[in-house]
């Protein structure tokens, strides 16, 4: 089974499993004052908690864009799934749940399931979430619609 697991970049991945390819990361953005920078491999933690510790503004998070989560979906992988922080702290899940829409608009379904996963969790939570979803892909167990609004993890 060829799937994929993005998440934002609030999910705690280790060393190892960002080199795993069935992972993908979308970076947030930081923001203190005029001075902002992406949360990717290029972040500078020291140069950034100084930088809130110098200035009198809080610092601020932009979630991705829909365009970045809409990028990640392209690809061999027919199952993507996207574990992003809760939405009572970020607009990530409605960032991707609205590129999902946008692109299942361009492609139809194109022979992919996509599920956007709200963690209801950040860190840590999203990322047992995202382990719990490549166990069942390791497995071979597949998606499948819940009843509800949103989608759930089944065993089809």
């Amino acid at each position: 089974m060829l799937y994929k697991i993005i998440g934002d970049s609030c999910m705690d991945l280790t060393e190892e499993l960002k080199l795993d390819p069935h992972f993908q990361m979308i970076p947030l953005t930081l923001q203190i004052g005029d001075y902002k920078v992406t949360d990717d491999e290029t972040f500078n933690q020291k140069e950034f908690l100084a930088k809130v510790k110098a200035s009198p503004e809080c610092p601020k998070t932009a979630c991705p864009s829909p365009e970045s989560f809409k990028e990640a979906f392209e690809g061999e992988a027919e199952y993507i799934f996207v574990v992003t922080l809760s939405n009572h702290l970020s607009g990530c899940y409605n960032s991707a749940a609205l590129a999902k829409r946008l692109y299942e608009e361009e492609n139809g379904t194109d022979g992919k399931k996509i599920a956007v996963i709200d963690s209801l969790s950040a860190s840590a939570g999203e990322l047992n979430i995202a382990l719990f979803i490549r166990d069942l892909c390791e497995k071979g167990l597949r998606l499948r619609r819940s009843a509800g609004r949103r989608r759930h993890i089944g065993i089809r």
